[in-house]
């Protein structure tokens, strides 16, 4: 209950900063629950993903998680937050296929991707930060300070991401 009561928070704030997205209808997500997606055939908050020849596991549990070989998304954790923040999840989870444990390296991998997708600027990363800033962090990614931190360095800089953070 706690967590959907910040992840709601957070998408309050992120509409009060200027984000213009809705959650996502609910019964699509219901729908999909145990359906794996083909590579390059993942449509998320209106948008067509991909990861190379990574499939997507949609599936009820707790958070987002990535083996060495799928990507596994819970719909249901995803709907209430802004588009762009859904997508930047699914882009770090690919990072993690790409370039292993490395939080710091899938955030990077996640925000240079964006970026260059275009639809990544320092307003639409103020407003993910917020949303970062109140869903809180878990024990495996960086307190949301220090994240966005991070997130903004690696906005900033060019050239690849090593497993062991931005080059």
């Amino acid at each position: 209950m706690q967590l959907a009561a910040r992840i709601l928070v957070g998408l309050a704030l992120c509409l009060a900063l200027g984000g213009h997205e809705g959650p996502q209808p609910a019964a699509a997500a219901a729908a999909e629950n145990g359906k794996m997606v083909q590579p390059g055939r993942l449509v998320l908050a209106g948008r067509r993903l991909s990861c190379g020849s990574t499939a997507t596991l949609i599936r009820d549990f707790e958070g987002f998680a990535v083996s060495s070989t799928i990507i596994m998304l819970n719909m249901e954790a995803l709907k209430e937050l802004p588009r762009r923040v859904q997508w930047l999840i699914y882009y770090h989870e690919c990072g993690h296929i790409r370039y292993g444990p490395s939080e710091t390296a899938a955030d990077c991998y996640a925000v240079r991707r964006a970026r260059k997708e275009g639809w990544l600027d320092p307003q639409t990363l103020d407003d993910i930060c917020a949303v970062f800033a109140v869903s809180g962090h878990g024990p495996v990614h960086a307190d949301p300070e220090a994240r966005c931190n991070q997130l903004r360095q690696c906005f900033g800089k060019k050239g690849g991401v090593t497993a062991s953070g931005a080059n």
